[in-house]
Order: C-alpha cells, then structure tokens, then sequence
C-alpha cells in the first residue's frame, strides 16, 4: 500500500470570536499533526483573562434579547445555523484529521453528525413553550424554564465538534448565551464551525475565547456572571471545576470518564458481525473514547472460541495516518498518551499478562514517525491491574474470564467509574435484566458505545462519571431552570 503524501497545507492562523468580532492576540499556541508530529496544522490565540471577560460581558449582554423569544423562534434560527454547518464538510474534514489523528472516516462522521442530531434536538422547541398549570390553594401555579443565562462550554480533544454542539445547541435553544474554550490541541475544525454557525446568530450568542487552560480556566470557571458550566473530559479537571463553580454556586454538567465493562453470556453471539460491532466499540477512535469498551469478561467455557473470533476481526485494523482511506485507526492524540499507554502495557506485562499486538501497519516510517499503537488485547490480568482499574484511553483491551455470572457482575461494577456497559446474549431478555444491574448510566446489549447511543434518549454517567445527562429534552432542560409562579386570586 502506498504511504500517504506529505501534503502542502500551509497552517492556518484562527482568530478568537468576542462580541460577533474576530479577536487576535500577541501570543499563538501551535497545533500539531500527531501523524506527523513534526508538521504544524496551524495555530490560535494564547488568550488572556481580559478576553475571557470581554467575551463574557458579550455573552452577558446579548443574553436578554436572545432568551425573550420564544423555544420556537429561537429553533429557527438554530436550524438555518445547522443548515450552514452542512456546507465545506470535505475541507474540514482534512483538517479534522491532520489536528485529531482521526480516520478520514471518524472525523467525516463526526461534522455530518452534528446537523442531524442536533435538528433531534430543535425538534422539543413546541413541547418546551408550553408552561404546565396547576390548581393553588387560592389561584393558579405556572411551571416554566428560564434560561441560566451566561452558559460556559469546555469539551475535550477526542470529539470536539460533535461534543460542543451537543452543549452549544441545547443551551442556546434554551435561552443561555454561550463562551466555549476549545481543546488547545485540537481546536480548529471546532472553531471554523463555530464560526460557520454563528454567523447565522445573532451577534455575541456564542463566543470563542482559545488559550492555555492553567492560563485563563481559573477566571472561566470562577466568573460572577458565569451561571452554568457544561463540561467534558477528566475526573480530575472536573473536580477542580466544580470547586471553582462552588464559589458562586453555578449548576455544572459533566460528562467524564469511564472504564466501561462488557460481559458476554455462555450464548453470546461469536459471528462477524457481533465481534466487529465489539470490536469497534474497543478500538474506534484510537480508544479515545469515554464511553468505549474498557473490559471484557467471557466465560471460561467460551474464553478460546471468543478469543479467537474476536482477534480475528481485531486483525483486521490498518492503522496508519487517517488521511489514507484504507487506514480505520489513527495514531494516539499525543506523544504523552502515547507514552502513557505504552507504561500500562509494560506494567500488564510484569504482572503476568500475555500481551498480543494485531492489525496491519503498511506505512512502518510513518508509524515509527507518529504517535501510533497497534490494536492490542491483554490477557491473565488481574482484577487489580492498572489495565483493569484504571481508563486506559488507547487501543489496549484486556479479556478476563468468569466462571459465575454474580461474580462478573460484581467484578464489573468494583469501579469508581459508571459512564457505560453492555451485555451480550443471544437471550436479549436475560441479557436486559442483567444489563439494568450494571452500575452505568448508559447500557446496552449486544452493542456498546457512543455510536449505538440512541439520540432521542438521554444518556450520561453515574458515580464518578458524571452529573446530569446530554441528549433528549432532559439533555436540554440541563441548561434551564425551573421557575414557578403561583397566583392569590379570590
């Protein structure tokens, strides 16, 4: 197979959006190809704390006009905004690519994604402007929603498209005007959209403020006139901003992340199409994935036949810079990832686990040049391996066996974690019973991750997975709050 080019995209320079204007600054943080870690893609803003409460004074004051119209009026708007998003989806999608380390495919899916899911979203609008009416003791009680107001959006590096329209839509339907600080490595194709989308919006609804997270999180979490914040990504940086947020009291969502079990029956379906379904919830995306596969349990009746039908599929990866479209998996985001990844393989290894590296690699330069991996299973770990506890975020899977389905179900809830988790059987109504036991807040059966995720339906995580939920209308009265007026009338 021939090796991908090496292309001649000069980088492009972005700019912040503030107030419905583009906003430079004095410093750039550079964005880099983790295919090619040597080849600049472009480079944004190094914000400061002045643009974070420029952008939100913007937000602030465009809120008022934007929240008096109605669900209706506002779905409108939001549709034509999506229409917009349909348009350049090749020209982003290559750039997507050379900032994520996606395949072609992945990133494509992800910017088409966006206008179908959120139009789900536009579709409560009529259902939201209808106020519930109750009988008071001495007149009439009104339940309505009001928007927050100013709304603080952060997402992560893995799906930042598809992860900031999910907030961006649903708080703006709601009323809330926006500030979104885009991932630092891998902001680009998320701010081109945000600004294709904007300009269908009434000036500063959404702003866009880039920089350093040690840099200007502090004053974006912690801003008076910040009153929710919408965030994913890490246990850790959440717990930071929840402590910022409880200074002035601001509702948060969060969605974090998971080491998401799947436990199999003694009739588990083996077939192709089975495994490949388990297969691209293990290794889409690099791994990268919250709501990934991150343990399998197997009965030891079945333990070799699965083994062998699952690697079989798993054989199948070529992995290679996704701009390449026989490639299905890309590298690893970042060289620390990289490295991290390689340390949790090392530490399986010294504790007894047999380690098997699978798919195809037909570009080996450019392999050894980027931050690639190759799709590895685990086996004979421990329940208290690093790979078992801990979420590894990368294209690594260990396999244990059971002999007791209590006992799996117990190994599989023993986590801090509870954002997913599957069953499969070929008996869907045992495997349902059991699926509800799983301490997740989003399972299946017989498939397992975010591209099964049903987008009318709410989902999220318990534990230490998160606060509140994304998608359906539940997912947008996240960004509203409940107001309840109650009448004397003689």
């Amino acid at each position: 197979m021939a090796s991908v080019q090496e292309n001649n995209h000069l980088p492009i320079a972005t700019e912040m959006l503030i107030g419905g204007k583009k906003v430079g600054g004095d410093q750039r943080i550079e964005v880099y190809n983790p295919a090619r870690p040597d080849e600049l893609v472009g480079t944004i803003v190094r914000g400061t704390p002045e643009d974070v409460n420029l952008a939100i004074a913007a937000a602030r004051d465009a809120q008022p006009a934007w929240g008096a119209k109605s669900f209706v009026e506002r779905a409108a708007i939001l549709s034509r905004a999506l229409d917009r998003l349909e348009e350049h989806i090749e020209e982003r999608t290559a750039l997507f690519v050379r900032e994520n380390g996606k395949t072609s495919a992945e990133a494509r899916g992800e910017l088409i994604g966006v206008s179908a899911r959120q139009r789900l979203t536009l579709e409560y609008a009529q259902e939201l402007d209808v106020e519930r009416q109750l009988q008071a003791p001495h007149g009439r009680s009104f339940v309505g929603y009001k928007p927050f107001g100013v709304v603080l959006s952060i997402v992560p590096w893995n799906t930042p498209v598809g992860l900031a329209f999910l907030q961006i839509i649903p708080a703006l339907l709601a009323g809330n005007s926006i500030v979104l600080k885009p991932p630092e490595t891998c902001p680009l194709a998320l701010i081109g959209s945000v600004e294709m989308a904007a300009e269908l919006l009434p000036p500063s609804v959404i702003n866009v403020v880039t920089g350093k997270s040690p840099e200007i999180g502090e004053i974006l979490t912690t801003h008076a006139d910040v009153a929710k914040i919408g965030f994913t990504g890490s246990v850790a940086a959440a717990s930071k901003i929840m402590a910022n947020a409880a200074q002035t009291i601001k509702d948060v969502t969060l969605e974090l992340g998971g080491n998401d079990p799947a436990i199999l029956l003694p009739d588990a379906d083996l077939g192709e199409a089975s495994m490949q379904r388990m297969a691209d919830s293990v290794f889409r995306m690099t791994g990268q994935v919250c709501m990934a596969i991150k343990r399998i349990y197997v009965p030891e009746t079945i333990k070799d036949r699965f083994f062998d039908a699952f690697s079989n599929v798993v054989n199948r990866i070529v992995v290679g810079d996704g701009l390449d479209p026989n490639v299905t998996m890309g590298p690893m985001h970042t060289a620390q990832a990289l490295k991290r990844s390689h340390g949790l393989i090392a530490n399986a290894e010294r504790h007894g686990g047999k380690v098997v590296e699978l798919g195809t690699v037909p570009d080996m330069a450019t392999f050894k040049r980027g931050h690639f991996m190759r799709p590895t299973i685990v086996t004979g770990l421990a329940d208290d391996a690093l790979l078992m506890t801990e979420e590894q975020f990368c294209p690594a899977i260990p396999i244990a066996t059971y002999t007791d389905i209590e006992d799996a179900m117990q190994r599989a809830n023993a986590t801090t974690f509870g954002l997913g988790g599957s069953v499969w059987s070929r008996n869907i109504e045992q495997a349902i019973i059991l699926a509800r036991r799983l301490e997740a807040g989003t399972v299946f059966v017989n498939t397992h991750g975010t591209q099964s995720v049903n987008r009318k339906a709410p989902y999220g995580g318990v534990k230490q997975s998160g606060i509140g939920r994304r998608a359906g209308i539940e997912g947008i009265r996240e960004y509203m709050q409940i107001q309840t007026l109650t009448t004397y009338e003689d």
